[in-house]
């Protein structure tokens, strides 16, 4: 049986500008920061929390160990699938809606690949 093994990222909407709030958490928080938002690598090393300059509601992002069978557990519990399975370097995705019509994304992380990328956008960030 598949099951989810934790969050994989919050995504937070604003209409404030996204760097000012990045940087007080870098700043602030001592928080590792890349352009796409707050990254904990370790321990937890497949958090993201990311700022997207709109309003709109949060979407929860969690991840999962096999998301190919967990979509097939959740289809067989008559829940709505929104969005099939996309294939990135760092992952797998889906999305689903909740109970109330709510998006919540799937993840299937490629680990190595994963932290690889952040480590050199966190690089990247320092830099510019």
């Amino acid at each position: 049986m598949a099951k989810i093994t934790g969050i994989g990222a919050i995504f937070l909407k604003t209409k404030k500008e996204v760097p000012t709030l990045l940087n007080w958490y870098q700043d602030v928080l001592g928080l590792d920061i890349t352009e796409y938002g707050i990254n904990f690598l370790i321990p937890n090393e497949l958090t993201l929390i990311t700022f997207d300059n709109e309003e709109g509601e949060a979407t929860l992002n969690f991840t999962v160990d096999n998301l190919e069978v967990f979509l097939e557990e959740l289809r067989a519990k008559d829940v709505v699938i929104h969005q099939e399975i996309e294939d990135y370097d760092y992952g797998k995705f889906a999305k689903i809606k909740d109970p109330y019509g709510k998006i919540v994304e799937l993840w299937e992380t490629k680990k190595e690949n994963y932290i690889k990328m952040v480590k050199k956008e966190m690089a990247d960030y320092k830099e510019s």
